[in-house]
Protein backbone atom coordinates (compact mmCIF):
# COMPACT_ATOMS: atom_id res chain seq x y z
CA UNK A 1 0.00 0.00 0.00
CA UNK A 2 1.58 3.26 -1.12
CA UNK A 3 0.08 6.07 1.20
CA UNK A 4 0.51 8.42 -1.83
CA UNK A 5 -1.15 6.60 -3.82
CA UNK A 6 -4.27 5.92 -1.97
CA UNK A 7 -4.50 9.64 -1.18
CA UNK A 8 -4.13 10.87 -4.97
CA UNK A 9 -7.07 8.25 -5.76
CA UNK A 10 -9.02 9.33 -2.99
CA UNK A 11 -8.79 12.74 -4.26
CA UNK A 12 -9.18 11.99 -7.95
CA UNK A 13 -12.41 9.78 -6.89
CA UNK A 14 -13.91 13.43 -4.69
CA UNK A 15 -13.89 11.45 -1.58
CA UNK A 16 -11.08 13.44 0.24
CA UNK A 17 -13.60 15.29 1.95
CA UNK A 18 -15.45 12.38 3.16
CA UNK A 19 -12.38 10.90 4.80
CA UNK A 20 -12.72 10.36 8.10
CA UNK A 21 -9.57 11.21 10.64
CA UNK A 22 -9.78 9.87 14.79
CA UNK A 23 -7.04 9.76 17.09
CA UNK A 24 -6.74 6.22 16.59
CA UNK A 25 -7.16 5.82 12.76
CA UNK A 26 -7.96 6.99 9.17
CA UNK A 27 -11.19 5.96 8.22
CA UNK A 28 -11.69 6.11 4.43
CA UNK A 29 -15.53 5.82 2.95
CA UNK A 30 -17.75 2.97 2.19
CA UNK A 31 -16.57 1.12 -1.35
CA UNK A 32 -13.11 3.21 -1.66
CA UNK A 33 -10.67 0.68 -2.95
CA UNK A 34 -12.74 -1.96 -1.40
CA UNK A 35 -16.10 -3.92 -1.45
CA UNK A 36 -19.42 -1.31 -1.29
CA UNK A 37 -20.13 -2.68 1.79
CA UNK A 38 -17.11 -2.37 3.26
CA UNK A 39 -14.53 0.43 4.18
CA UNK A 40 -10.56 0.89 4.52
CA UNK A 41 -9.34 1.73 8.34
CA UNK A 42 -5.78 2.66 8.25
CA UNK A 43 -4.14 2.86 12.32
CA UNK A 44 -2.24 5.78 13.36
CA UNK A 45 -0.22 4.49 16.29
CA UNK A 46 2.38 3.20 13.77
CA UNK A 47 3.59 6.25 12.13
CA UNK A 48 2.74 6.21 8.49
CA UNK A 49 4.81 8.01 6.92
CA UNK A 50 4.83 8.70 3.14
CA UNK A 51 7.58 9.48 0.71
CA UNK A 52 7.18 13.19 0.37
CA UNK A 53 10.32 14.62 1.85
CA UNK A 54 9.71 18.57 3.47
CA UNK A 55 11.97 21.01 2.73
CA UNK A 56 12.04 21.53 6.40
CA UNK A 57 14.43 19.66 7.93
CA UNK A 58 14.11 16.61 5.22
CA UNK A 59 11.32 14.96 7.66
CA UNK A 60 9.28 12.42 5.86
CA UNK A 61 5.67 13.85 6.26
CA UNK A 62 2.56 11.43 7.87
CA UNK A 63 -0.81 10.50 5.61
CA UNK A 64 -2.71 11.83 8.20
CA UNK A 65 -1.07 15.19 8.39
CA UNK A 66 -0.89 15.37 4.65
CA UNK A 67 -4.76 14.37 4.25
CA UNK A 68 -5.93 17.25 7.15
CA UNK A 69 -4.01 19.51 4.63
CA UNK A 70 -5.42 18.85 1.50
CA UNK A 71 -8.95 18.77 3.42
CA UNK A 72 -8.53 22.22 4.84
CA UNK A 73 -6.75 23.18 1.35
CA UNK A 74 -9.50 22.55 -0.72
CA UNK A 75 -12.47 24.01 1.56
CA UNK A 76 -10.75 26.92 1.20
CA UNK A 77 -10.29 26.59 -2.81
CA UNK A 78 -6.50 26.78 -2.30
CA UNK A 79 -6.66 30.21 -0.30
CA UNK A 80 -4.34 28.24 2.34
CA UNK A 81 -1.71 28.07 0.23
CA UNK A 82 -1.20 32.41 -0.07
CA UNK A 83 -3.57 33.54 2.79
CA UNK A 84 -2.68 34.44 5.93
CA UNK A 85 -5.90 34.24 7.87
CA UNK A 86 -6.68 30.78 6.33
CA UNK A 87 -3.29 29.68 7.70
CA UNK A 88 -4.11 30.77 11.38
CA UNK A 89 -7.54 29.02 10.97
CA UNK A 90 -5.71 25.81 9.30
CA UNK A 91 -3.20 26.06 12.58
CA UNK A 92 -5.91 26.52 14.97
CA UNK A 93 -7.69 23.46 14.06
CA UNK A 94 -4.28 21.73 13.85
CA UNK A 95 -3.89 21.82 17.28
CA UNK A 96 -7.30 20.94 18.11
CA UNK A 97 -7.20 18.09 16.49
CA UNK A 98 -3.97 17.22 17.77
CA UNK A 99 -2.62 16.48 13.88
CA UNK A 100 0.60 18.07 12.79
CA UNK A 101 0.78 20.94 10.59
CA UNK A 102 2.35 20.84 7.34
CA UNK A 103 5.15 22.99 7.22
CA UNK A 104 4.12 25.92 5.24
CA UNK A 105 7.26 26.30 2.94
CA UNK A 106 5.91 22.64 1.46
CA UNK A 107 2.27 24.13 0.32
CA UNK A 108 2.69 24.41 -2.85
CA UNK A 109 4.73 21.47 -4.17
CA UNK A 110 2.12 18.97 -1.93
CA UNK A 111 -1.11 20.73 -3.11
CA UNK A 112 0.32 20.41 -6.96
CA UNK A 113 1.14 17.15 -6.65
CA UNK A 114 -1.84 15.71 -4.47
CA UNK A 115 -4.33 16.91 -6.86
CA UNK A 116 -2.69 15.84 -9.68
CA UNK A 117 -1.45 18.82 -11.36
CA UNK A 118 1.97 17.51 -11.39
CA UNK A 119 2.06 13.81 -11.86
CA UNK A 120 5.91 13.69 -10.19
CA UNK A 121 7.82 16.03 -7.96
CA UNK A 122 11.08 16.21 -6.69
CA UNK A 123 10.32 16.55 -2.92
CA UNK A 124 8.90 12.45 -3.45
CA UNK A 125 11.66 10.15 -3.07
CA UNK A 126 10.80 7.43 -5.89
CA UNK A 127 13.80 5.23 -4.84
CA UNK A 128 12.10 4.88 -1.29
CA UNK A 129 11.63 1.42 0.18
CA UNK A 130 11.34 1.20 4.31
CA UNK A 131 9.16 -2.16 4.17
CA UNK A 132 7.41 -0.89 7.20
CA UNK A 133 4.29 -2.57 8.10
CA UNK A 134 0.82 -0.85 8.96
CA UNK A 135 -2.12 -2.43 10.64
CA UNK A 136 -5.34 -1.95 7.84
CA UNK A 137 -8.71 -2.85 9.13
CA UNK A 138 -11.76 -4.18 6.44
CA UNK A 139 -14.87 -2.70 8.46
CA UNK A 140 -18.35 -3.94 6.87
CA UNK A 141 -21.87 -2.49 7.44
CA UNK A 142 -22.61 -4.90 10.11
CA UNK A 143 -19.85 -3.73 12.55
CA UNK A 144 -17.21 -6.93 11.88
CA UNK A 145 -13.85 -5.97 11.38
CA UNK A 146 -11.55 -8.03 9.57
CA UNK A 147 -7.67 -6.81 10.71
CA UNK A 148 -4.06 -7.49 8.39
CA UNK A 149 -0.52 -6.22 7.56
CA UNK A 150 -0.24 -4.10 4.75
CA UNK A 151 3.64 -2.75 4.09
CA UNK A 152 4.12 1.10 2.68
CA UNK A 153 6.56 -0.56 0.34
CA UNK A 154 5.84 0.68 -3.26
CA UNK A 155 5.47 -2.02 -5.50
CA UNK A 156 5.57 -2.04 -9.35
CA UNK A 157 2.47 -3.06 -11.27
CA UNK A 158 5.02 -5.76 -13.42
CA UNK A 159 5.58 -7.65 -9.98
CA UNK A 160 2.11 -8.71 -9.49
CA UNK A 161 1.10 -9.33 -13.02
CA UNK A 162 3.97 -11.64 -12.94
CA UNK A 163 3.10 -13.48 -9.34
CA UNK A 164 -0.61 -13.65 -11.13
CA UNK A 165 0.37 -15.14 -14.18
CA UNK A 166 3.03 -17.49 -12.45
CA UNK A 167 0.13 -18.60 -10.07
CA UNK A 168 -2.64 -21.43 -10.91
CA UNK A 169 -3.92 -20.94 -7.71
CA UNK A 170 -6.69 -18.31 -6.41
CA UNK A 171 -4.40 -16.06 -4.32
CA UNK A 172 -6.26 -13.22 -2.29
CA UNK A 173 -4.99 -9.91 -2.81
CA UNK A 174 -2.61 -10.16 0.28
CA UNK A 175 -0.77 -13.05 -0.69
CA UNK A 176 -0.32 -11.58 -4.25
CA UNK A 177 1.50 -8.08 -2.80
CA UNK A 178 3.24 -11.23 -0.81
CA UNK A 179 5.01 -12.78 -3.45
CA UNK A 180 5.30 -9.66 -5.07
CA UNK A 181 7.13 -8.00 -2.50
CA UNK A 182 9.68 -11.28 -2.39
CA UNK A 183 10.07 -11.01 -5.82
CA UNK A 184 10.77 -7.33 -5.55
CA UNK A 185 13.49 -7.25 -3.23
CA UNK A 186 15.03 -10.41 -4.97
CA UNK A 187 15.30 -7.71 -8.03
CA UNK A 188 16.88 -4.81 -5.99
CA UNK A 189 19.17 -7.37 -4.25
CA UNK A 190 20.51 -8.83 -8.00
CA UNK A 191 20.97 -5.14 -8.86
CA UNK A 192 22.79 -4.05 -6.12
CA UNK A 193 25.16 -6.62 -6.78
CA UNK A 194 26.13 -5.86 -10.16
CA UNK A 195 26.74 -2.35 -9.21
CA UNK A 196 28.39 -3.12 -5.92
CA UNK A 197 32.11 -0.95 -5.16
CA UNK A 198 34.74 -2.64 -4.02
CA UNK A 199 35.37 -0.89 -1.39
CA UNK A 200 39.22 -1.14 -0.27
CA UNK A 201 40.24 0.21 3.24
CA UNK A 202 41.93 3.34 4.18
CA UNK A 203 45.67 2.34 5.18
CA UNK A 204 46.23 3.88 8.74
CA UNK A 205 49.50 4.54 10.14
CA UNK A 206 48.15 1.74 12.53
CA UNK A 207 46.80 -0.37 9.73
CA UNK A 208 50.65 -0.30 8.16
CA UNK A 209 52.02 -0.83 11.10
CA UNK A 210 49.74 -4.34 11.87
CA UNK A 211 50.30 -5.50 8.25
CA UNK A 212 52.64 -8.38 7.45
CA UNK A 213 56.12 -7.27 5.56
CA UNK A 214 58.16 -8.63 3.38
CA UNK A 215 61.93 -7.26 3.35
CA UNK A 216 63.19 -10.13 1.32
CA UNK A 217 64.14 -7.24 -1.27
CA UNK A 218 65.68 -5.25 1.29
CA UNK A 219 67.92 -7.97 2.20
CA UNK A 220 68.85 -9.13 -1.05
CA UNK A 221 70.86 -5.87 -1.81
CA UNK A 222 72.52 -5.93 1.02
CA UNK A 223 73.41 -9.72 1.36
CA UNK A 224 71.96 -12.15 -1.30
CA UNK A 225 73.24 -15.15 0.72
CA UNK A 226 70.34 -13.82 3.50
CA UNK A 227 67.74 -14.99 0.84
CA UNK A 228 66.86 -18.28 0.49
CA UNK A 229 65.17 -18.88 -3.28
CA UNK A 230 62.87 -21.01 -4.06
CA UNK A 231 61.53 -22.31 -7.30
CA UNK A 232 58.61 -23.90 -6.58
CA UNK A 233 56.57 -20.70 -4.77
CA UNK A 234 55.79 -17.84 -6.12
CA UNK A 235 56.18 -15.90 -10.03
CA UNK A 236 59.24 -14.17 -8.81
CA UNK A 237 61.30 -17.50 -7.22
CA UNK A 238 61.03 -15.99 -3.27
CA UNK A 239 58.84 -17.91 -0.91
CA UNK A 240 56.94 -14.96 -0.24
CA UNK A 241 56.92 -11.98 2.18
CA UNK A 242 55.48 -14.61 4.88
CA UNK A 243 58.00 -16.83 4.84
CA UNK A 244 60.63 -16.57 8.16
CA UNK A 245 63.75 -17.46 8.68
CA UNK A 246 64.73 -20.77 10.81
CA UNK A 247 67.44 -21.07 13.20
CA UNK A 248 70.07 -22.37 11.08
CA UNK A 249 69.06 -19.72 8.36
CA UNK A 250 69.62 -16.72 9.95
CA UNK A 251 73.17 -15.08 10.59
CA UNK A 252 75.22 -15.49 13.69
CA UNK A 253 74.81 -11.87 14.69
CA UNK A 254 71.38 -11.85 14.73
CA UNK A 255 71.03 -14.96 16.76
CA UNK A 256 73.31 -14.04 19.39
CA UNK A 257 71.33 -10.61 19.13
CA UNK A 258 68.15 -12.10 19.81
CA UNK A 259 69.36 -14.63 22.20
CA UNK A 260 70.51 -11.62 24.51
CA UNK A 261 66.81 -9.62 23.99
CA UNK A 262 65.46 -13.19 25.26
CA UNK A 263 67.00 -12.70 28.49
CA UNK A 264 66.94 -9.72 28.90
CA UNK A 265 70.09 -8.54 29.06
CA UNK A 266 71.59 -5.20 28.95
CA UNK A 267 74.12 -5.11 26.03
CA UNK A 268 77.27 -3.02 25.72
CA UNK A 269 77.00 0.00 23.07
CA UNK A 270 80.80 0.07 22.69
CA UNK A 271 80.89 -4.09 21.70
CA UNK A 272 77.59 -3.61 19.92
CA UNK A 273 79.45 -0.86 17.58
CA UNK A 274 82.80 -3.64 17.62
CA UNK A 275 80.45 -6.66 16.07
CA UNK A 276 78.66 -3.87 13.73
CA UNK A 277 81.67 -2.85 11.71
CA UNK A 278 83.03 -6.25 12.25
CA UNK A 279 80.03 -7.52 9.96
CA UNK A 280 80.61 -5.18 7.39
CA UNK A 281 83.99 -5.40 7.07
CA UNK A 282 83.68 -9.20 6.40
CA UNK A 283 81.13 -8.30 3.66
CA UNK A 284 82.28 -5.20 2.45
CA UNK A 285 86.01 -6.73 2.29
CA UNK A 286 88.73 -4.21 0.82
CA UNK A 287 86.38 -1.71 0.37
CA UNK A 288 85.64 -1.11 4.61
CA UNK A 289 88.87 1.42 4.78
CA UNK A 290 87.69 3.49 1.99
CA UNK A 291 83.91 3.83 3.79
CA UNK A 292 84.80 4.20 7.04
CA UNK A 293 88.63 5.58 7.00
CA UNK A 294 91.14 6.01 10.04
CA UNK A 295 92.98 2.66 11.41
CA UNK A 296 93.38 0.88 14.06
CA UNK A 297 97.45 1.95 13.89
CA UNK A 298 97.90 -1.59 12.41
CA UNK A 299 96.74 0.11 9.00
CA UNK A 300 93.88 -2.21 9.18
CA UNK A 301 91.28 1.12 8.50
CA UNK A 302 87.56 0.96 10.46
CA UNK A 303 88.09 3.85 12.69
CA UNK A 304 87.69 2.04 16.18
CA UNK A 305 89.71 0.29 18.32
CA UNK A 306 88.25 -3.20 19.01
CA UNK A 307 89.99 -4.01 22.42
CA UNK A 308 89.33 -0.79 24.04
CA UNK A 309 92.38 0.30 24.40
CA UNK A 310 91.25 3.71 25.40
CA UNK A 311 89.82 2.80 28.45
CA UNK A 312 92.89 1.76 30.45
CA UNK A 313 93.96 4.22 32.87
CA UNK A 314 98.07 5.13 31.67
CA UNK A 315 100.04 3.95 34.21
CA UNK A 316 101.80 7.15 36.32
CA UNK A 317 105.80 7.68 36.11
CA UNK A 318 107.86 7.30 38.82
CA UNK A 319 109.60 10.14 40.31
CA UNK A 320 112.99 10.19 41.44
CA UNK A 321 114.22 11.47 44.58
CA UNK A 322 115.90 14.87 42.89
CA UNK A 323 112.96 15.84 40.96
CA UNK A 324 110.43 14.98 44.06
CA UNK A 325 112.36 17.23 46.17
CA UNK A 326 112.77 20.16 42.80
CA UNK A 327 109.10 19.73 42.96
CA UNK A 328 108.24 20.63 46.73
CA UNK A 329 110.75 23.40 46.77
CA UNK A 330 108.63 24.97 43.34
CA UNK A 331 105.33 24.21 45.19
CA UNK A 332 106.92 26.67 48.40
CA UNK A 333 108.24 29.15 46.23
CA UNK A 334 104.91 29.72 44.59
CA UNK A 335 102.71 29.83 47.70
CA UNK A 336 105.11 32.47 49.50
CA UNK A 337 104.82 34.20 46.19
CA UNK A 338 100.41 34.71 46.29
CA UNK A 339 101.03 35.20 49.83
CA UNK A 340 103.18 38.38 49.76
CA UNK A 341 100.95 39.54 46.92
CA UNK A 342 97.78 39.18 49.10
CA UNK A 343 99.30 41.22 51.98
CA UNK A 344 100.70 43.99 50.00
CA UNK A 345 96.79 44.60 48.35
CA UNK A 346 95.11 44.50 51.67
CA UNK A 347 97.88 47.70 52.68
CA UNK A 348 96.73 49.31 49.86
CA UNK A 349 93.15 48.99 50.51
CA UNK A 350 93.47 50.22 53.97
CA UNK A 351 95.34 53.28 53.25
CA UNK A 352 92.75 54.08 50.40
CA UNK A 353 89.72 53.45 52.90
CA UNK A 354 91.66 55.84 55.90
CA UNK A 355 91.62 59.12 53.40
CA UNK A 356 87.93 58.69 52.65
CA UNK A 357 86.60 58.40 56.19
CA UNK A 358 88.34 61.29 57.64
CA UNK A 359 86.93 63.64 54.36
CA UNK A 360 83.18 62.47 54.56
CA UNK A 361 82.86 61.81 58.39
CA UNK A 362 81.05 65.36 58.79
CA UNK A 363 78.66 64.14 55.69
CA UNK A 364 77.95 61.10 56.95
CA UNK A 365 77.18 62.56 60.42
CA UNK A 366 74.67 65.07 58.92
CA UNK A 367 73.08 62.60 57.03
CA UNK A 368 72.38 59.75 59.35
CA UNK A 369 70.61 62.16 62.12
CA UNK A 370 68.26 63.74 59.09
CA UNK A 371 67.38 59.78 58.77
CA UNK A 372 66.64 59.31 62.01
CA UNK A 373 64.50 62.48 62.05
CA UNK A 374 62.25 61.28 58.91
CA UNK A 375 61.72 57.74 60.44
CA UNK A 376 60.60 59.16 63.65
CA UNK A 377 58.35 61.47 62.21
CA UNK A 378 54.55 60.19 61.12
CA UNK A 379 53.83 59.85 57.69
CA UNK A 380 51.46 63.30 56.67
CA UNK A 381 47.78 62.49 54.84
CA UNK A 382 46.33 65.21 52.72
CA UNK A 383 43.24 64.96 55.11
CA UNK A 384 41.40 62.57 56.97
CA UNK A 385 39.63 60.15 55.28
CA UNK A 386 35.46 59.70 55.63
CA UNK A 387 33.19 57.35 55.35
CA UNK A 388 29.33 58.28 54.27
CA UNK A 389 26.48 56.23 55.97
CA UNK A 390 22.71 56.51 55.55
CA UNK A 391 20.84 59.04 57.30
CA UNK A 392 17.57 57.03 57.48
CA UNK A 393 16.30 55.01 60.42
CA UNK A 394 13.80 52.29 58.73
CA UNK A 395 14.38 48.25 58.98
CA UNK A 396 16.85 47.92 55.76
CA UNK A 397 19.03 49.90 57.23
CA UNK A 398 21.93 47.97 59.15
CA UNK A 399 24.75 50.81 59.52
CA UNK A 400 24.30 54.32 60.26
CA UNK A 401 25.46 57.06 62.89
CA UNK A 402 24.08 55.10 66.01
CA UNK A 403 26.55 51.77 65.67
CA UNK A 404 28.76 52.45 62.84
CA UNK A 405 32.01 53.86 65.03
CA UNK A 406 32.02 50.89 66.71
CA UNK A 407 31.82 48.43 64.50
CA UNK A 408 34.67 50.08 62.29
CA UNK A 409 36.60 50.93 65.52
CA UNK A 410 36.05 48.46 67.89
CA UNK A 411 35.00 45.45 65.63
CA UNK A 412 31.46 44.80 67.57
CA UNK A 413 28.36 45.35 65.98
CA UNK A 414 25.06 46.24 67.85
CA UNK A 415 21.47 47.11 66.43
CA UNK A 416 21.16 50.65 66.19
CA UNK A 417 17.77 50.31 67.43
CA UNK A 418 18.72 49.26 70.39
CA UNK A 419 21.30 52.16 71.06
CA UNK A 420 18.46 54.42 69.99
CA UNK A 421 16.43 53.03 72.56
CA UNK A 422 18.80 54.16 75.05
CA UNK A 423 19.65 57.72 73.32
CA UNK A 424 15.80 58.56 74.10
CA UNK A 425 15.85 57.61 77.72
CA UNK A 426 19.34 59.72 78.02
CA UNK A 427 17.55 62.48 76.04
CA UNK A 428 20.10 62.40 73.70
CA UNK A 429 20.26 63.21 69.83
CA UNK A 430 21.36 61.17 66.85
CA UNK A 431 25.17 62.11 66.22
CA UNK A 432 25.63 63.69 62.41
CA UNK A 433 29.14 63.98 62.39
CA UNK A 434 31.77 61.40 64.18
CA UNK A 435 35.47 60.42 64.20
CA UNK A 436 37.38 56.83 64.69
CA UNK A 437 40.99 55.75 65.28
CA UNK A 438 41.54 52.72 62.63
CA UNK A 439 44.32 49.95 63.73
CA UNK A 440 43.90 47.17 61.51
CA UNK A 441 46.53 47.01 60.16
CA UNK A 442 48.46 49.33 60.80
CA UNK A 443 51.36 50.63 63.03
CA UNK A 444 50.00 53.42 64.57
CA UNK A 445 46.42 54.66 64.82
CA UNK A 446 44.89 55.94 61.75
CA UNK A 447 41.73 58.75 62.11
CA UNK A 448 38.66 58.48 59.99
CA UNK A 449 35.59 60.53 59.72
CA UNK A 450 32.18 59.35 59.81
CA UNK A 451 29.29 61.49 58.83
CA UNK A 452 25.73 60.85 56.99
CA UNK A 453 25.17 64.70 55.79
CA UNK A 454 26.32 65.07 52.37
CA UNK A 455 29.28 67.29 52.10
CA UNK A 456 29.25 70.73 50.66
CA UNK A 457 32.50 71.97 50.24
CA UNK A 458 34.24 70.66 47.39
CA UNK A 459 37.44 69.36 48.91
CA UNK A 460 35.70 67.41 51.52
CA UNK A 461 34.47 65.26 48.41
CA UNK A 462 38.05 64.23 47.97
CA UNK A 463 38.44 63.15 50.67
CA UNK A 464 35.62 60.76 50.51
CA UNK A 465 36.69 56.65 50.50
CA UNK A 466 33.00 54.93 50.88
CA UNK A 467 29.87 55.20 51.42
CA UNK A 468 27.27 52.70 52.53
CA UNK A 469 24.24 52.42 50.52
CA UNK A 470 20.56 51.40 51.52
CA UNK A 471 18.96 50.47 48.20
CA UNK A 472 17.18 53.90 46.83
CA UNK A 473 18.95 56.22 43.96
CA UNK A 474 17.19 59.12 45.68
CA UNK A 475 20.03 58.58 48.38
CA UNK A 476 22.41 60.23 45.51
CA UNK A 477 20.04 63.06 44.73
CA UNK A 478 22.08 65.90 46.20
CA UNK A 479 25.71 64.82 45.34
CA UNK A 480 26.78 67.30 43.03
CA UNK A 481 26.48 66.90 39.29
CA UNK A 482 29.79 68.13 38.32
CA UNK A 483 31.77 65.51 40.01
CA UNK A 484 29.86 62.28 40.29
CA UNK A 485 27.51 63.04 36.74
CA UNK A 486 24.09 61.27 36.67
CA UNK A 487 23.88 60.54 40.37
CA UNK A 488 21.11 63.18 40.82
CA UNK A 489 19.26 60.60 37.81
CA UNK A 490 20.40 57.41 39.60
CA UNK A 491 22.80 56.38 36.78
CA UNK A 492 25.90 55.84 39.68
CA UNK A 493 28.60 54.00 37.22
CA UNK A 494 30.78 57.12 37.56
CA UNK A 495 30.38 57.46 41.43
CA UNK A 496 31.08 53.68 41.93
CA UNK A 497 33.93 54.03 40.00
CA UNK A 498 35.02 56.85 42.23
CA UNK A 499 34.15 56.15 45.48
CA UNK A 500 33.66 52.43 46.64
CA UNK A 501 30.22 51.40 47.66
CA UNK A 502 28.87 48.95 50.63
CA UNK A 503 25.52 47.72 51.39
CA UNK A 504 25.01 46.06 54.82
CA UNK A 505 22.47 43.26 55.02
CA UNK A 506 21.32 40.25 56.95
CA UNK A 507 21.97 37.10 56.26
CA UNK A 508 18.24 36.10 55.92
CA UNK A 509 17.56 39.32 53.69
CA UNK A 510 16.72 39.60 50.01
CA UNK A 511 19.52 41.93 48.63
CA UNK A 512 17.37 44.83 46.35
CA UNK A 513 17.11 44.24 42.20
CA UNK A 514 19.22 47.64 42.31
CA UNK A 515 21.77 47.19 44.45
CA UNK A 516 22.50 43.82 42.39
CA UNK A 517 23.05 46.33 39.28
CA UNK A 518 25.59 48.25 41.22
CA UNK A 519 29.30 48.14 41.74
CA UNK A 520 29.45 47.60 45.73
CA UNK A 521 30.58 45.34 48.26
CA UNK A 522 27.74 42.99 50.19
CA UNK A 523 28.52 43.13 54.02
CA UNK A 524 26.32 40.43 55.33
CA UNK A 525 25.75 40.02 59.63
CA UNK A 526 23.97 37.58 60.95
CA UNK A 527 21.28 38.64 63.05
CA UNK A 528 21.70 36.95 66.67
CA UNK A 529 24.93 35.86 66.23
CA UNK A 530 28.09 37.91 66.99
CA UNK A 531 30.96 36.05 66.90
CA UNK A 532 31.79 36.86 62.81
CA UNK A 533 31.12 40.35 63.34
CA UNK A 534 35.02 41.09 63.28
CA UNK A 535 35.73 39.24 59.66
CA UNK A 536 32.85 41.29 58.26
CA UNK A 537 34.82 44.67 59.73
CA UNK A 538 38.80 42.85 58.37
CA UNK A 539 36.25 42.28 55.10
CA UNK A 540 35.29 46.02 54.80
CA UNK A 541 38.96 47.66 55.65
CA UNK A 542 40.69 45.17 53.18
CA UNK A 543 38.17 45.71 50.78
CA UNK A 544 38.68 49.48 51.15
CA UNK A 545 42.68 49.53 51.22
CA UNK A 546 42.71 47.58 47.62
CA UNK A 547 40.39 50.11 45.76
CA UNK A 548 42.45 52.85 47.08
CA UNK A 549 45.63 51.25 46.27
CA UNK A 550 44.07 50.46 42.85
CA UNK A 551 43.36 54.29 42.20
CA UNK A 552 46.63 55.32 43.81
CA UNK A 553 45.51 57.44 46.83
CA UNK A 554 46.69 59.53 48.88
CA UNK A 555 44.36 58.28 51.90
CA UNK A 556 45.88 55.10 51.90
Amino acid sequence: MDPLRLLRECYSSNEIQNVLITPDAIVFPFGFQCASHERLRVSRSNALTTRFTSKVKNQRLKLDQILFFVQKCKESNASLISDQKEYGKYVKHAIKEKIERVPRPDFKDLWDFATGVKTHSERVDATSVDGSTVLVQMEKEDGTVTEMMETTTTLKANDIDEIRATTTDAMDATTIREEALKKKKERDFEEDEDDAIKVVPYATRNASLKRKKDFTLALEKVDPSLVLRSSTNGTNGRRGGNHRLTTSEKPKELVEAEKIVERGQRRNRYQEKVEEQTFWKERVGSDFNDLFGGDFGDGSGGGFDPNASFLAQPAKKQRTAAEEAAFLASEREEKLREEKMALAQQQLQQQKHSKSTTTTRGAAGASSSLAKKQQQKPIKRHGTPLILVPAGLNAKVVLNMFNAKNFLEKEKFEPWQDIQKEAVKNKTKKPTHSSLLRTYKRDQPVKYEITDQVPKIGEDWKRVVAVFVHGAKWQFKDWPKHIFPGAATGDLVDTFAKIRGFYAKFEQDQTPDVVKTWNVKLLTFRRNQRHGDKAVCSEFWDELDRALALKRSHLL
